[in-house]
Protein backbone atom coordinates (compact mmCIF):
# COMPACT_ATOMS: atom_id res chain seq x y z
CA UNK A 1 0.00 0.00 0.00
CA UNK A 2 2.84 2.51 0.73
CA UNK A 3 4.15 1.68 -2.36
CA UNK A 4 1.42 2.53 -4.10
CA UNK A 5 1.10 5.52 -2.14
CA UNK A 6 4.47 7.34 -3.14
CA UNK A 7 4.09 6.35 -6.64
CA UNK A 8 0.93 8.29 -6.53
CA UNK A 9 2.01 11.08 -4.88
CA UNK A 10 5.07 11.35 -7.53
CA UNK A 11 2.57 11.07 -10.51
CA UNK A 12 0.81 14.29 -8.93
CA UNK A 13 3.60 16.33 -8.72
CA UNK A 14 5.11 15.72 -11.98
CA UNK A 15 8.51 14.91 -11.39
CA UNK A 16 10.50 13.35 -13.56
CA UNK A 17 14.27 12.31 -13.30
CA UNK A 18 16.24 12.20 -16.31
CA UNK A 19 19.43 11.93 -16.54
CA UNK A 20 19.95 13.43 -12.70
CA UNK A 21 17.88 16.39 -13.71
CA UNK A 22 14.54 16.54 -11.75
CA UNK A 23 11.44 18.40 -13.17
CA UNK A 24 8.87 20.63 -11.60
CA UNK A 25 5.29 20.43 -13.68
CA UNK A 26 7.87 19.99 -17.05
CA UNK A 27 8.75 16.46 -18.52
CA UNK A 28 11.79 18.12 -19.90
CA UNK A 29 13.85 19.23 -17.39
CA UNK A 30 17.01 21.83 -18.97
CA UNK A 31 18.56 21.99 -15.73
CA UNK A 32 19.04 20.03 -12.42
CA UNK A 33 16.13 21.66 -11.05
CA UNK A 34 13.38 23.17 -13.37
CA UNK A 35 10.18 24.46 -13.50
CA UNK A 36 7.07 24.45 -15.81
CA UNK A 37 7.36 27.87 -18.06
CA UNK A 38 4.39 29.23 -16.27
CA UNK A 39 3.83 32.47 -14.35
CA UNK A 40 3.48 32.56 -10.70
CA UNK A 41 5.21 31.27 -7.81
CA UNK A 42 8.14 29.18 -7.83
CA UNK A 43 9.48 28.50 -4.65
CA UNK A 44 7.63 29.29 -1.06
CA UNK A 45 10.31 29.48 1.35
CA UNK A 46 7.94 30.41 4.03
CA UNK A 47 3.90 30.61 4.20
CA UNK A 48 1.00 29.25 2.35
CA UNK A 49 -0.85 29.56 -0.55
CA UNK A 50 -3.52 31.88 1.10
CA UNK A 51 -1.28 34.54 2.43
CA UNK A 52 1.84 36.28 1.56
CA UNK A 53 4.69 34.27 2.09
CA UNK A 54 8.79 34.54 1.43
CA UNK A 55 9.67 33.23 -2.02
CA UNK A 56 10.61 33.58 -5.64
CA UNK A 57 8.02 33.74 -8.56
CA UNK A 58 8.01 34.51 -11.83
CA UNK A 59 6.25 37.40 -13.72
CA UNK A 60 6.24 38.62 -17.43
CA UNK A 61 9.96 39.66 -18.07
CA UNK A 62 10.77 40.50 -14.23
CA UNK A 63 12.19 37.48 -11.81
CA UNK A 64 10.84 37.85 -8.06
CA UNK A 65 12.36 38.04 -4.78
CA UNK A 66 9.89 38.75 -1.84
CA UNK A 67 9.12 38.25 1.91
CA UNK A 68 5.61 38.46 3.11
CA UNK A 69 4.87 42.06 4.40
CA UNK A 70 6.19 45.64 3.87
CA UNK A 71 8.13 45.13 7.17
CA UNK A 72 9.68 42.23 6.13
CA UNK A 73 13.34 43.35 4.35
CA UNK A 74 15.44 41.21 2.07
CA UNK A 75 19.05 40.88 2.45
CA UNK A 76 22.13 40.15 0.58
CA UNK A 77 25.68 38.85 2.32
CA UNK A 78 27.23 35.74 3.17
CA UNK A 79 27.23 33.06 6.01
CA UNK A 80 23.80 30.99 6.97
CA UNK A 81 20.56 31.79 8.49
CA UNK A 82 21.78 31.61 12.13
CA UNK A 83 24.91 33.82 10.96
CA UNK A 84 24.54 35.98 8.41
CA UNK A 85 26.89 38.66 7.43
CA UNK A 86 24.83 41.31 5.65
CA UNK A 87 26.38 43.35 2.44
CA UNK A 88 22.64 44.86 1.17
CA UNK A 89 19.48 45.28 2.25
CA UNK A 90 16.43 45.82 0.24
CA UNK A 91 13.68 47.86 2.33
CA UNK A 92 10.01 47.46 1.43
CA UNK A 93 8.94 50.69 3.52
CA UNK A 94 9.72 54.02 3.86
CA UNK A 95 11.91 56.52 2.07
CA UNK A 96 15.31 54.45 2.50
CA UNK A 97 15.07 52.09 -0.14
CA UNK A 98 18.11 49.90 -0.09
CA UNK A 99 21.18 50.21 2.46
CA UNK A 100 24.77 48.89 1.56
CA UNK A 101 27.60 48.12 3.19
CA UNK A 102 30.62 48.94 1.01
CA UNK A 103 31.08 50.83 -2.31
CA UNK A 104 28.94 50.84 -5.29
CA UNK A 105 30.25 50.52 -8.76
CA UNK A 106 28.64 51.55 -11.69
CA UNK A 107 29.37 50.58 -15.08
CA UNK A 108 28.05 51.13 -18.43
CA UNK A 109 25.67 49.20 -19.06
CA UNK A 110 25.93 49.73 -22.98
CA UNK A 111 29.57 49.61 -23.87
CA UNK A 112 28.91 50.03 -27.42
CA UNK A 113 27.14 53.30 -26.92
CA UNK A 114 29.76 55.70 -26.01
CA UNK A 115 27.15 58.13 -24.13
CA UNK A 116 26.38 55.58 -21.68
CA UNK A 117 28.31 55.65 -18.86
CA UNK A 118 27.34 54.39 -15.02
CA UNK A 119 24.38 56.39 -13.40
CA UNK A 120 21.74 57.14 -10.94
CA UNK A 121 18.36 58.19 -12.59
CA UNK A 122 16.81 60.56 -10.33
CA UNK A 123 12.27 61.00 -10.28
CA UNK A 124 10.15 63.40 -9.04
CA UNK A 125 8.28 62.60 -5.69
CA UNK A 126 5.33 61.57 -7.22
CA UNK A 127 7.89 59.13 -9.23
CA UNK A 128 6.00 60.42 -12.66
CA UNK A 129 8.90 61.37 -14.14
CA UNK A 130 12.56 61.35 -14.85
CA UNK A 131 14.48 64.91 -13.70
CA UNK A 132 17.76 63.83 -13.46
CA UNK A 133 20.76 62.35 -13.94
CA UNK A 134 23.95 62.03 -12.03
CA UNK A 135 26.73 59.80 -13.35
CA UNK A 136 29.33 60.09 -16.24
CA UNK A 137 29.05 61.99 -19.21
CA UNK A 138 32.11 61.26 -20.97
CA UNK A 139 35.82 59.71 -20.77
CA UNK A 140 36.33 62.80 -18.99
CA UNK A 141 33.51 64.36 -17.38
CA UNK A 142 31.02 62.86 -14.40
CA UNK A 143 28.39 65.61 -12.85
CA UNK A 144 24.76 66.13 -13.48
CA UNK A 145 22.27 66.07 -16.22
CA UNK A 146 18.87 67.95 -16.17
CA UNK A 147 16.99 70.65 -17.45
CA UNK A 148 17.36 73.27 -19.65
CA UNK A 149 21.26 73.94 -19.13
CA UNK A 150 21.86 69.74 -19.73
CA UNK A 151 24.75 68.77 -18.12
CA UNK A 152 24.62 71.98 -15.87
CA UNK A 153 27.32 70.55 -13.43
CA UNK A 154 30.72 68.82 -14.59
CA UNK A 155 33.61 67.43 -12.92
CA UNK A 156 37.04 67.17 -15.07
CA UNK A 157 38.64 64.24 -13.08
CA UNK A 158 41.94 64.27 -15.67
CA UNK A 159 42.51 67.90 -14.43
CA UNK A 160 40.32 68.30 -11.22
CA UNK A 161 38.19 70.83 -12.46
CA UNK A 162 34.75 71.83 -11.63
CA UNK A 163 32.09 73.64 -14.25
CA UNK A 164 29.26 75.06 -13.75
CA UNK A 165 27.50 75.33 -17.29
CA UNK A 166 30.66 74.89 -19.00
CA UNK A 167 31.60 71.23 -19.78
CA UNK A 168 35.40 72.54 -20.37
CA UNK A 169 36.48 74.03 -17.35
CA UNK A 170 39.88 75.72 -17.66
CA UNK A 171 40.29 76.71 -14.23
CA UNK A 172 39.10 75.13 -10.50
CA UNK A 173 36.14 76.89 -11.18
CA UNK A 174 34.61 77.87 -14.28
CA UNK A 175 31.63 78.88 -15.29
CA UNK A 176 29.32 79.30 -18.94
CA UNK A 177 29.92 82.37 -21.06
CA UNK A 178 26.39 83.28 -20.08
CA UNK A 179 25.63 87.14 -18.35
CA UNK A 180 23.81 87.78 -15.21
CA UNK A 181 24.30 86.50 -11.82
CA UNK A 182 27.26 84.00 -11.13
CA UNK A 183 27.40 83.32 -7.60
CA UNK A 184 24.92 84.47 -4.83
CA UNK A 185 26.46 84.86 -1.55
CA UNK A 186 23.12 86.00 0.27
CA UNK A 187 20.06 86.12 -1.04
CA UNK A 188 18.55 89.03 0.60
CA UNK A 189 14.93 90.55 0.62
CA UNK A 190 15.32 93.72 -1.78
CA UNK A 191 18.44 92.12 -3.63
CA UNK A 192 20.73 89.72 -3.72
CA UNK A 193 24.75 89.51 -2.44
CA UNK A 194 27.37 88.29 -4.61
CA UNK A 195 28.95 88.38 -8.15
CA UNK A 196 27.93 88.61 -11.39
CA UNK A 197 28.78 89.65 -15.04
CA UNK A 198 27.28 92.47 -17.84
CA UNK A 199 28.44 93.21 -21.04
CA UNK A 200 32.45 94.18 -20.48
CA UNK A 201 32.00 94.43 -17.01
CA UNK A 202 32.55 92.46 -13.78
CA UNK A 203 29.82 93.10 -11.09
CA UNK A 204 30.36 92.77 -6.88
CA UNK A 205 27.33 93.62 -5.55
CA UNK A 206 25.79 93.89 -1.96
CA UNK A 207 21.93 93.03 -1.44
CA UNK A 208 20.37 96.50 -0.54
CA UNK A 209 21.31 100.38 -0.63
CA UNK A 210 22.04 100.34 2.57
CA UNK A 211 24.98 97.60 2.34
CA UNK A 212 28.71 97.91 1.83
CA UNK A 213 30.95 96.19 -0.27
CA UNK A 214 34.23 95.51 1.52
CA UNK A 215 37.70 94.22 1.55
CA UNK A 216 39.93 92.98 4.02
CA UNK A 217 41.49 90.08 5.80
CA UNK A 218 40.34 87.23 8.05
CA UNK A 219 42.33 86.57 11.23
CA UNK A 220 41.06 83.71 13.74
CA UNK A 221 37.96 84.58 12.45
CA UNK A 222 37.33 87.92 12.65
CA UNK A 223 36.96 90.34 9.51
CA UNK A 224 39.59 93.42 9.53
CA UNK A 225 38.07 95.91 6.81
CA UNK A 226 40.85 97.58 4.55
CA UNK A 227 38.54 99.23 1.84
CA UNK A 228 34.39 99.43 2.00
CA UNK A 229 32.61 100.79 -1.26
CA UNK A 230 29.33 102.14 -0.22
CA UNK A 231 26.29 102.34 -1.87
CA UNK A 232 26.30 106.04 -2.57
CA UNK A 233 30.01 105.57 -3.97
CA UNK A 234 31.92 106.81 -1.58
CA UNK A 235 35.45 104.80 -0.58
CA UNK A 236 35.56 104.28 2.96
CA UNK A 237 39.76 103.33 3.86
CA UNK A 238 39.98 101.26 7.20
CA UNK A 239 36.44 102.46 8.30
CA UNK A 240 36.71 106.28 7.54
CA UNK A 241 35.30 107.83 4.01
CA UNK A 242 38.17 110.93 4.85
CA UNK A 243 36.74 114.81 4.53
CA UNK A 244 35.89 116.14 1.09
CA UNK A 245 38.96 116.87 -1.06
CA UNK A 246 41.16 114.42 0.37
CA UNK A 247 42.89 111.79 -1.63
CA UNK A 248 43.75 108.51 -1.36
CA UNK A 249 48.00 108.46 -0.66
CA UNK A 250 49.85 105.28 -0.51
CA UNK A 251 52.69 105.03 1.86
CA UNK A 252 54.75 102.34 0.45
CA UNK A 253 54.44 99.24 2.09
CA UNK A 254 52.58 101.08 4.73
CA UNK A 255 48.67 101.14 5.16
CA UNK A 256 47.17 103.52 2.93
CA UNK A 257 45.66 106.64 4.20
CA UNK A 258 43.76 109.77 3.51
CA UNK A 259 45.91 112.59 2.29
CA UNK A 260 44.74 116.42 2.53
CA UNK A 261 46.77 117.68 -0.58
CA UNK A 262 48.69 120.91 -0.12
CA UNK A 263 47.07 123.67 -2.61
CA UNK A 264 49.24 125.05 -4.83
CA UNK A 265 51.42 128.12 -3.75
CA UNK A 266 52.31 129.49 -7.24
CA UNK A 267 54.53 132.33 -7.28
CA UNK A 268 53.59 134.70 -9.77
CA UNK A 269 55.06 138.04 -9.37
CA UNK A 270 58.21 138.61 -7.73
CA UNK A 271 60.18 142.21 -8.37
CA UNK A 272 63.58 143.49 -7.80
CA UNK A 273 63.77 147.26 -7.28
CA UNK A 274 66.63 150.08 -7.07
CA UNK A 275 64.96 153.98 -7.14
CA UNK A 276 65.94 156.82 -5.63
CA UNK A 277 63.42 159.90 -4.81
CA UNK A 278 62.98 163.05 -3.28
CA UNK A 279 60.56 162.76 0.12
CA UNK A 280 59.77 166.07 0.87
CA UNK A 281 56.12 164.48 0.19
CA UNK A 282 54.23 163.53 2.38
CA UNK A 283 53.49 160.00 0.25
CA UNK A 284 55.06 158.76 -2.90
CA UNK A 285 54.91 155.30 -5.18
CA UNK A 286 58.13 153.68 -5.58
CA UNK A 287 58.91 153.22 -9.15
CA UNK A 288 60.52 150.04 -10.27
CA UNK A 289 58.14 147.83 -7.61
CA UNK A 290 54.94 147.43 -8.87
CA UNK A 291 53.72 145.30 -11.87
CA UNK A 292 50.11 143.57 -13.06
CA UNK A 293 48.96 139.96 -12.40
CA UNK A 294 45.91 137.83 -13.52
CA UNK A 295 43.96 135.13 -11.86
CA UNK A 296 41.64 132.40 -13.24
CA UNK A 297 40.02 130.96 -10.68
CA UNK A 298 38.81 132.37 -7.19
CA UNK A 299 42.01 131.95 -4.90
CA UNK A 300 43.99 133.47 -1.87
CA UNK A 301 46.35 135.78 -2.73
CA UNK A 302 49.31 136.65 -0.66
CA UNK A 303 51.89 139.33 -1.11
CA UNK A 304 54.36 141.09 1.11
CA UNK A 305 57.87 142.63 0.65
CA UNK A 306 61.51 143.20 1.85
CA UNK A 307 62.56 146.89 1.17
CA UNK A 308 65.57 148.47 2.76
CA UNK A 309 65.42 152.32 3.42
CA UNK A 310 67.86 154.87 3.64
CA UNK A 311 67.24 158.45 4.68
CA UNK A 312 70.34 161.09 3.67
CA UNK A 313 70.52 164.86 4.45
CA UNK A 314 68.10 164.94 7.15
CA UNK A 315 68.70 167.17 10.63
CA UNK A 316 66.57 164.74 12.56
CA UNK A 317 65.40 161.14 12.63
CA UNK A 318 62.23 161.25 10.67
CA UNK A 319 59.17 158.24 11.04
CA UNK A 320 58.12 156.75 7.73
CA UNK A 321 56.49 153.50 6.24
CA UNK A 322 56.24 151.78 3.25
CA UNK A 323 53.07 149.75 2.02
CA UNK A 324 52.30 147.56 -0.46
CA UNK A 325 48.48 147.50 -2.32
CA UNK A 326 46.72 145.65 -4.41
CA UNK A 327 44.63 147.23 -6.81
CA UNK A 328 41.59 146.27 -8.91
CA UNK A 329 40.51 148.30 -11.61
CA UNK A 330 41.63 151.84 -12.25
CA UNK A 331 42.49 152.85 -8.33
CA UNK A 332 39.78 150.32 -6.20
CA UNK A 333 42.43 149.38 -3.09
CA UNK A 334 41.03 145.35 -2.29
CA UNK A 335 43.93 144.95 0.03
CA UNK A 336 46.79 146.52 1.66
CA UNK A 337 49.94 145.69 3.95
CA UNK A 338 51.61 148.53 5.91
CA UNK A 339 55.24 147.94 7.86
CA UNK A 340 56.65 151.48 9.61
CA UNK A 341 60.03 152.09 10.93
CA UNK A 342 62.17 155.27 11.66
CA UNK A 343 64.07 156.60 8.96
CA UNK A 344 67.69 156.98 10.77
CA UNK A 345 70.35 159.18 8.46
CA UNK A 346 73.28 156.94 9.26
CA UNK A 347 71.72 153.61 9.37
CA UNK A 348 69.52 151.15 7.03
CA UNK A 349 66.38 150.21 7.81
CA UNK A 350 64.83 147.18 6.97
CA UNK A 351 61.26 146.96 6.56
CA UNK A 352 58.69 144.07 5.94
CA UNK A 353 55.14 144.48 5.18
CA UNK A 354 52.60 141.18 4.13
CA UNK A 355 49.43 140.86 3.77
CA UNK A 356 46.76 138.30 2.31
CA UNK A 357 43.27 138.68 0.22
CA UNK A 358 40.72 136.23 -1.26
CA UNK A 359 39.73 137.11 -4.76
CA UNK A 360 37.96 136.70 -7.91
CA UNK A 361 39.19 136.30 -11.26
CA UNK A 362 40.37 139.05 -12.79
CA UNK A 363 42.94 141.65 -13.74
CA UNK A 364 44.95 143.35 -10.49
CA UNK A 365 47.84 145.79 -10.05
CA UNK A 366 50.36 145.69 -6.96
CA UNK A 367 52.23 148.88 -6.38
CA UNK A 368 54.32 149.89 -3.21
CA UNK A 369 54.52 153.24 -1.57
CA UNK A 370 57.25 155.38 0.89
CA UNK A 371 55.02 157.86 2.70
CA UNK A 372 56.43 159.86 6.06
CA UNK A 373 54.51 160.32 9.13
CA UNK A 374 55.86 163.31 10.22
CA UNK A 375 55.14 167.00 8.18
CA UNK A 376 58.31 167.85 6.18
CA UNK A 377 60.24 170.75 7.55
CA UNK A 378 62.99 170.47 5.01
CA UNK A 379 63.94 168.57 2.25
CA UNK A 380 65.75 165.24 2.17
CA UNK A 381 66.60 162.87 -0.28
CA UNK A 382 65.58 159.23 0.68
CA UNK A 383 65.94 155.95 -1.66
CA UNK A 384 64.99 152.10 -1.64
CA UNK A 385 68.47 150.24 -1.85
CA UNK A 386 68.83 147.08 -3.64
CA UNK A 387 68.11 144.43 -3.24
CA UNK A 388 64.64 145.57 -1.81
CA UNK A 389 61.93 142.99 -3.33
CA UNK A 390 58.25 142.56 -3.66
CA UNK A 391 56.01 139.37 -4.51
CA UNK A 392 52.73 137.88 -5.18
CA UNK A 393 51.60 134.18 -4.44
CA UNK A 394 48.31 132.69 -5.83
CA UNK A 395 47.02 129.81 -3.53
CA UNK A 396 43.67 128.46 -5.91
CA UNK A 397 40.81 127.72 -3.55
Amino acid sequence: MKAITHLLILSFVNIVAIAQNVGIGTNNPTGPLSFASQLGNKLVFFGDGNTNHYGIGIQGGLLQLYSDAAAANIGFGFGRSGAFNERARINNSGLDGMYLNGRLHLRNGDPANAGGGGGVWLYNTNNTAQIGFMGTQNNQNIGFFGGPGLWGFTYDVINSRVGIGNNTPNAPLAFGATLGKKITLYPGTLGDAGFGMAGNRLQIYADNLNADVAIGYDAAGVFNERFAFKPNGALALSGSTGTAGQYLRSNGSGAATWGTPAKPNVSIFNQTGNTSFNSNLLEVEINGLNGVFFISSPSTVVFGGNLNIVSANAIATSYGYVEIRIIEGLNNVVASARSTGSMDPIRKTSLHPTGAVVLRPGTYAMKAFFGRRNVPDLPSLSFVEAPSKVWVQVIPD
